[in-house]
């Protein structure tokens, strides 16, 4: 299976990461863990995009905010202004689709869902201590769960012995532990906070449990210059690049 998160309506990074997928072959059906839209310039091109692709997708909190007025509370007052803003650049097709998305799937032993499982679309991991992660990773019927929302990178493991790690995950491939639960954070496509301007995703194998994580380079100047002309906060056209714009 082939995992995207957070494209936050970058079409270039989106469109990039197609292309690597393309040219690597890779195998599975195609998955978007939500936050397709926000932050970026191009809602409606991204979400379109997607739906042209006939993927499998779960909702994310940004498409719930689109979607939901009552869900203000839950974004800062900059990234409201967003929200709304990109209500108003979807149109009613792409809002009916991003309403009607499910909160979580599950696929091929395998938990999918924006935030934490079993279906949060609002928490994130760096919130969720240690023994509330163990409590859920134990009670979920899937033994590897694939999540979003953080923008970073980082893989969970419950060994079979109760033994617990979280690490960052970087580039490259590696064999997930078997008869470990694991939960793996695919970093973003299209909004990055780890200092890193790559768009990320992640590829994997359920039958050899055989993960690879992959960065991708783009046009990360031609986003961020789109999300400044659209009259959008500079930071989030800022984290897209390390060059000045």
């Amino acid at each position: 299976m082939i995992v995207l998160s957070d494209i936050h309506a970058n079409l270039e990074a989106l469109e990039a990461v197609l292309a690597d997928i393309r040219v690597t072959g890779a195998q599975g059906p195609l998955i978007f863990l939500g936050d397709m839209v926000g932050y970026g310039a191009d809602p409606e091109a991204v979400v379109t995009r997607v739906r042209s692709l006939g993927a499998l997708a779960v909702q994310g909190n940004h498409e719930a905010g689109v979607c939901d007025e009552g869900r203000a509370k839950r974004f800062n007052p900059v990234a409201w202004d967003v929200v709304r803003w990109t209500r108003e650049h979807l149109g009613a097709e792409s809002l009916e689709w991003l309403a009607g998305l499910p909160r979580f799937l599950s696929l091929d032993g395998c938990r999918l869902v924006h935030g934490m499982p079993p279906q949060s679309v609002d928490k994130y991991l760096f919130q969720t201590d240690e023994p509330e992660v163990r409590a859920i990773m134990e009670n979920l019927k899937e033994p590897v769960s694939f999540v979003g929302h953080t923008h970073l990178l980082r893989l969970v493991s419950l060994g079979p012995d109760g033994g617990y790690s979280s690490k960052r995950l970087v580039c490259g491939e590696r064999v997930l532990d078997s008869g470990a639960r694991h939960l793996v954070n695919c970093g973003a496509v299209g909004q990055p906070r780890d200092g890193d301007c790559h768009a990320k995703y992640v590829v994997y194998n359920p039958a050899t449990r055989e993960l690879d994580v992959r960065f991708v380079a783009y046009d990360a100047q031609c986003a961020a210059r789109k999300i400044v002309a659209a009259g959008l906060p500079a930071t989030y056209a800022e984290r897209l690049t390390d060059e000045p714009l």
